[in-house]
């Protein structure tokens, strides 16, 4: 059973690797692309959490590659430097992903959830091997993998994307946008999955 929990935990750890690196590629080809509305990330945050927050949210901006969320606690958007300023697509689409947690407040809530999990899938891991126990270390694995699936599970079911696509054609955020657009909104939405090893570093920020 041991092995067979370390597999699983290697195979998630291969696949966050992945959609890292992917991402990064994305990244580095979307911010070739000038968002031709010319609005910032933060700009776009703000017009898209108007339609859906009754208190405007506080935008701000924070350090961290892939680090950009929605604390719902809080009631604050968190944006890296080169989404809150940037013009380009892949600004323009990381802070439209981030906006749009607060529209459904299950995807937000449940990643700030899975978040707390891994850490305590670290402590867990950590604490066994510090006790030399590995039925510790292997339900701190098993902790992490459901974390995992946790968010794979609530972010890969993109809720009502044709109702998002026709608000954000209507909003102007985006121009182009075209199919191409559409298909990268969805993948970028794939950097909460990416950040998840380290993503409770936005509890100390």
């Amino acid at each position: 059973m041991g092995l067979f929990i370390e597999i699983v935990f290697l195979i998630i750890l291969a696949i966050i690797v992945l959609i890292n690196l992917a991402l990064l590629k994305l990244r580095k080809g979307l911010k070739k692309i000038e968002n031709e509305s010319k609005l910032s990330g933060m700009e776009i945050a703000r017009i898209i959490s108007s339609k859906f927050c009754d208190s405007e949210p506080h935008i701000i901006k924070k350090k961290g590659l892939f680090l950009d969320h929605y604390n719902s606690n809080r009631n604050v958007i968190k944006l890296s430097p080169e989404v809150f300023d940037g013009t380009d697509m892949y600004s323009s689409l990381v802070a439209i992903n981030v906006t749009l947690e607060i529209k459904n407040e299950k995807i937000s809530r449940g990643n700030y959830f899975a978040t707390f999990i891994v850490l305590i899938s670290y402590v867990l891991i950590i604490l066994g091997a510090f006790l030399n126990n590995s039925n510790i270390i292997n339900f701190g694995l098993i902790v992490f993998v459901l974390a995992f699936v946790l968010v794979f599970c609530i972010n890969t079911t993109y809720n009502k994307k044709d109702e998002i696509f026709k608000m954000l054609k209507k909003e102007k955020v985006l121009k182009p946008f075209d199919e191409e657009i559409e298909e990268n909104l969805i993948l970028t939405s794939l950097i909460v999955i990416a950040r998840l090893p380290y993503g409770f570093i936005n509890y100390f920020r």
